[in-house]
């Protein structure tokens, strides 16, 4: 081997050949390959683990339900490494991807949320974790769809608004049941993220036409944070009916915290509501509950 190095490096000066020399040693010594270091992948060593043997998904929005991640590095050596989280439709994960600098010893922890359309079909579907050639899987109880008995026709319902400011104020907040403006900031009630434009909207997608005579809006009306300074102040009720929106009712200069629109009622394949102005100036739409009715 020394005599072909010699043949390679003649006529070399004294410098390049010692760092020929050292390069090719080095790797005879080591087979090869380099030690592992930070910035570099050592996923073959790392750990997958969860916190429960199975997670339960009830298919209703906002949801809290899922797991936590546990990605460690029982090596000696710090690293970079990614994990990769895949789910089968139609489960929806709240990230598919942690990537972390992991020092050595070190286990990282990652709350997954996981979620599913209401009409998803109950049984047990799987979530697989890799990281390399290390694997894990999770399985996923999808509980059947609750009934809605409350008469409420938005309960449960396909949401969407023009902006949502997450964590805190998803627009599936909206819809979630809870009336109590003193649970604002909980993940109950929608709040949008675009500070001083008007008009915000949020609107509801029935699952079937629905006869909708009555849309009862609550926005916030705390003691800390009473409607009259941050709640909203204008607004439009819209119903979609035979492809076209209609305005179906308006309000101006509210002060309350809850406000009921009747109206004639019509068959409407979506709700929206139009916000136009807040109390508290050129700042944010804040409505904690939004409810439909036949009347």
């Amino acid at each position: 081997m020394l005599k072909t190095l010699r043949s390679r490096v003649a006529g070399m000066s004294r410098h390049r050949v010692f760092a020929v020399v050292a390069a090719t040693v080095m790797l005879v010594t080591l087979g090869g390959t380099a030690p592992a270091m930070a910035g570099s992948s050592a996923s073959s060593r790392l750990t997958l683990a969860a916190d429960v043997d199975q997670v339960t998904v009830n298919p209703i929005p906002c949801a809290t339900q899922g797991f936590q991640l546990q990605f460690g590095n029982p090596g000696r050596s710090d690293v970079y490494a990614d994990a990769f989280i895949e789910a089968p439709a139609p489960l929806k994960l709240s990230r598919p991807l942690v990537s972390s600098y992991l020092p050595a010893g070190y286990t990282l922890k990652v709350q997954i949320a996981v979620s599913a359309p209401r009409d998803t079909k109950p049984g047990t579907y799987t979530i697989t974790v890799r990281s390399g050639s290390t694997r894990m899987s999770l399985p996923v109880r999808v509980e059947p769809a609750p009934v809605n008995d409350t008469g409420n026709l938005a309960r449960y319902m396909t949401v969407a608004a023009s902006s949502e400011n997450l964590p805190s104020y998803p627009a599936c907040g909206a819809i979630d049941g809870d009336t109590n403006s003193a649970d604002w900031g909980t993940a109950t009630g929608w709040n949008d993220s675009t500070k001083g434009s008007f008009p915000d909207w949020i609107q509801v997608t029935f699952d079937k036409p629905e006869n909708v005579g009555r849309v009862d809006l609550y926005t916030l009306d705390s003691v800390k944070y009473p409607a009259s300074r941050y709640g909203l102040r204008d607004w439009d009720v819209q119903l979609q009916v035979g492809g076209v929106w209609q305005t179906v009712a308006e309000v101006r200069g509210n002060v309350a915290g809850k406000v009921s629109s009747a109206f004639p009622a019509q068959t409407a394949t979506a709700m929206r509501v139009e916000t136009q102005a807040s109390n508290e100036g050129l700042t944010y739409s804040r409505i904690v509950e939004l409810e439909a009715y036949a009347s």
